[in-house]
């Protein structure tokens, strides 16, 4: 675990304004367990634009300029053109180390792609039941 990843990993399912308190204590508690360092609000705020910033791009779906199509039924990395995004983040984002971007990356994908398999399924098993 690092600061960044740990930092992210919690960001990840921040939606609203509302939640930002709970998350930091959240991520407050994670750093301490993981002897990761001190609490930096400045760094949190820099992971949190890069998680808006990412979730933005994400979930373009097929809108976004890094999405290549579905490799399957599920959300896998390989739907999107994860070099191409890595490096355009790194330049973007460059405090963030190319390992950390490579996991938040992953992290991000999956999960945010998954939510809309999810989504996705729920619907229709709603439709199809009327």
């Amino acid at each position: 675990m690092t600061y960044d990843f740990v930092c992210f990993s919690d960001l990840a399912y921040e939606f609203n304004n509302n939640e930002n308190k709970e998350t930091e204590k959240k991520i407050k508690r994670r750093l301490k367990y993981y002897s990761l360092g001190n609490y930096d609000q400045n760094r949190i705020n820099y992971i949190r634009t890069l998680k808006n910033d990412l979730y933005a791009e994400i979930t373009k779906y097929d809108k976004s300029q890094y999405y290549l199509g579905p490799t399957g039924k599920y959300a896998d990395i390989k739907d999107f053109d994860f070099e191409n995004l890595k490096q355009d983040y790194l330049k973007k984002y460059p405090q963030v180390s190319t390992q950390d971007m490579g996991r938040i990356l992953n992290f991000a994908i999956y999960l945010w792609q998954s939510l809309k398999t999810l989504f996705r399924d729920c619907l229709s098993i709603t439709i199809n039941c009327f």
